[in-house]
This record gives C-alpha cells, structure tokens and sequence, in this order.
C-alpha cells in the first residue's frame, strides 16, 4: 500500500469516526443500535490493522 493511499485513509477513517460520533449521539441504546456502531467500530479498527502492518513490513524487519 502507496503512503499517500494510507494517509488518505487513515483521513477517511477520522472523519468515518467523528461522523459517527454526532450520527449515534442520543439514539436509542438498543441492539440495532449499538450493532451498527460496533461494525462500523470494527471496520476502522480492521483499516487501521491493515495500513500497521504495511508499515511494519515497509520496515524491512
């Protein structure tokens, strides 16, 4: 993965984050609910996992 392609997700996945912070903000606390933002939860961290381990193995260790 290109750097600029990591640090162009790594902004997408900012905004994602502070864009689901205000969309769950005083919604109902239900399965439905917490459902989505732990998928959307997991989905980041799994972006996140990913652009570490490119980095890592840029790294030539």
């Amino acid at each position: 993965m290109a750097d600029d392609k990591r640090i162009k997700v790594l902004k997408m996945i900012a905004v994602d984050m502070k864009n689901d912070a205000k969309k769950f903000d005083g919604r109902p606390f239900n399965g439905k609910t917490v459902a989505e933002y732990f998928g959307n939860q997991g989905a980041a961290i799994s972006a996140l996992a990913k652009i570490i381990e490119s980095i890592l193995n840029d790294d030539g260790s």
